[in-house]
């Protein structure tokens, strides 16, 4: 029995690792809920967030490269995301959350970027992109950051829908971005 249990939960970190890496994610966010549901929740939240993160890079990494050999990626983009987060996901992840609050505040965000996915609703083949000014862009990048840090998550799931809603960048340009977000 247990290893049928065991399947399971490696079949839903593949299939999560699959959806994420179509849209430039890496995962962690899916890895978390599906940690958090099963035995695995007993573990200190430190090691969730260890294991969640490290599958995250390996499916951040591949999704970057191949958007980025698709011609996907702009630097000029991603660039001030990165300088601004850096700095504030070390804050947030030598912030200790741990318990009722971490499970609230992951609950919270997964909810969160859901939602914000879902109303976009936009062509945007027809939609015209105009590239944010350095006074949104890095203290943005500060505010995924920190709540990247202290989740331990990469990021890309705060940042697509951020690019996307705000039409600073289409699909796949914001896929490319998020990928390379998340390993910063």
């Amino acid at each position: 029995m247990f290893i049928e249990g065991e399947f399971l939960i490696l079949l839903l970190l593949f299939l999560i690792a699959l959806l994420y890496s179509s849209v430039g994610h890496g995962g962690a966010s899916g890895y978390l809920a599906v940690l958090s549901l099963t035995i695995y929740a007993e573990y200190d939240s430190g090691w969730l967030k260890q294991h969640a993160w490290a599958l995250n890079l390996v499916v951040a990494a591949i999704a970057f490269y191949h958007y980025k050999k698709a011609g996907f990626f702009n630097l000029k983009l991603t660039l001030p995301f990165i300088l601004g987060s850096i700095p504030f996901a070390i804050i947030g992840g030598y912030l200790r959350v741990d318990g009722v609050f971490y499970d609230t505040l992951l609950s919270i965000t997964l909810i969160w970027a859901a939602y914000k996915l879902l109303q976009i609703k936009e062509v945007y083949s027809e939609t015209k992109i105009e590239a944010p000014g350095l006074r949104y862009t890095i203290p943005i990048g500060g505010g995924v950051g920190l709540m990247s840090g202290v989740i331990g998550v990469g990021g890309g799931i705060f940042l697509s829908p951020i690019l996307l809603l705000k039409k600073w960048a289409d699909p796949k340009t914001a896929a490319a971005t998020a990928a390379l977000f998340i390993w910063v």
